[in-house]
């Protein structure tokens, strides 16, 4: 929430700001903290005039290549002796996503209003939780700079990982839609016109060419079914994975689908891990930078175990005991957390798991990759072949029996 405050300084004059703040009571204490005496707040501050085009500019999502780049170039300004006002002034004139740009405007006005740049990134929903921890982890240990570059770093592995999983699923989704292209053509238009002349010749068909037939006489009128089961599959799916009910038990059938489910786990592993490990190495308290680790996790299975971890830090207990003792982390991975304990290296040995884990998740996607470029050609290889028998039988039949 954003306030409007009048405060009194040592020498009795009258200030007036503004600042962000969770309710009255925070807002006061942090004019306290500065050394002033707060006389007024007002949080119903009207609205700055938009317009059209720059509201649906901020409607637009923000890549994370975007913001890697964007606190990149802070953390340089910063570094290079560039006032924190100054940076966020050139940032929100060279940046070419529309939202981030007046994202980056909002959040100068507000440290022009005397606001930290972490309070002022709250206002913001481009701005994750763990962003701005991170931030703010900067601002307390002095070093911002450094931490907003280590956030870059960050975004940029994921940006990095997410373009490894989209790689992945875009070749087998775009042969098998093609694929599914192909079978539907054969199966509406070619395939019922046979049927039809030969139906007419009353020539005794195969097996084969019955079923091919009725199927694809069946799919000419009956189209809507197969594509309204399709869609009705597709919501359930997407259904099942909002409700709170049913998302335990999809995360479970995620993590343990045949080839795939490896792919899912390894992917929240490294993001996991790597999340973890920034945040430890910001100073972002253990309880808290857990709390975070569990949310990026999205799934149930391993956010469950991050939340264990999370107790048992709480109650004192090593991260890497009780890691051991949970079916969710290798014994590899729950010794290499210990060691790290042990010699006060956690970030770095929490660095060294996710790149293991991103090392294990590109090697298992070439194979993949390698593997499903000829399972998908013998696939729609098999169809075809298995139309055009149905089609070329009768006819070599026809032909022997006139011989």
């Amino acid at each position: 929430m954003r306030f409007k405050y009048k405060a009194r300084n040592p020498k009795g004059e009258t200030l007036s700001g503004f600042l962000v703040a969770d309710s009255p009571a925070q807002a006061a204490a942090m004019i306290r903290q500065r050394g002033l005496t707060p006389l007024t707040f007002d949080s119903n501050l009207k609205e700055e005039r938009v317009t059209i085009r720059e509201r649906i500019g901020r409607v637009a999502t923000v890549p994370l290549k975007h913001k890697a780049v964007m606190f990149r170039q802070l953390a340089t300004m910063i570094s290079a002796g560039i006032t924190l006002g100054s940076a966020l002034d050139i940032l929100a004139e060279q940046t070419t996503n529309k939202r981030l740009a007046g994202s980056v405007r909002d959040v100068k006005r507000l440290v022009d209003s005397g606001s930290s740049l972490s309070a002022a990134m709250r206002t913001q929903k481009v701005f994750s939780t763990l962003m701005i921890s991170i931030v703010r982890a900067g601002e307390e240990g002095g070093v911002l700079d450094s931490s907003m570059d280590r956030l870059a770093t960050f975004l940029e592995k994921q940006d990095a990982l997410r373009s490894k999983i989209v790689s992945a699923v875009a070749y087998p989704a775009v042969v098998m839609s093609f694929s599914v292209l192909v079978v539907w053509i054969l199966v509406t238009f070619i395939v019922p016109r046979f049927a039809i002349v030969f139906g007419s010749m009353g020539i005794e068909l195969p097996m084969v060419t019955n079923i091919i037939f009725s199927f694809a006489l069946w799919m000419g009128e009956k189209w809507y079914i197969m594509v309204s089961g399709f869609f009705i599959f597709i919501f359930m799916i997407i259904l099942f994975n909002r409700l709170k009910s049913t998302r335990p038990m999809m995360d479970k059938i995620k993590l343990r689908l045949p080839v795939f489910g490896d792919i899912v786990y390894k992917t929240i592993m490294a993001r996991a891990n790597r999340t973890l490990s920034v945040l430890v190495e910001a100073g972002v308290p253990i309880l808290m930078a857990l709390e975070m680790t569990s949310e990026v996790a999205d799934n149930s299975v391993i956010r469950a175990a991050y939340e264990n971890m999370r107790e048992a830090a709480r109650r004192g207990q090593p991260l890497g005991e009780t890691a051991a003792t949970t079916n969710v982390f290798p014994l590899m991975v729950a010794h290499m957390i210990t060691i790290g304990e042990q010699t006060g290296r956690l970030e770095e040995m929490l660095a060294k798991i996710a790149d293991w884990f991103e090392m294990e998740l590109d090697e298992k996607i070439k194979r993949l990759t390698a593997i499903i470029e000829p399972v998908l050609i013998i696939f729609v290889g098999g169809i075809v072949a298995l139309v055009a028998s149905a089609i070329f039988l009768p006819i070599v039949g026809a032909i022997q029996a006139m011989l």
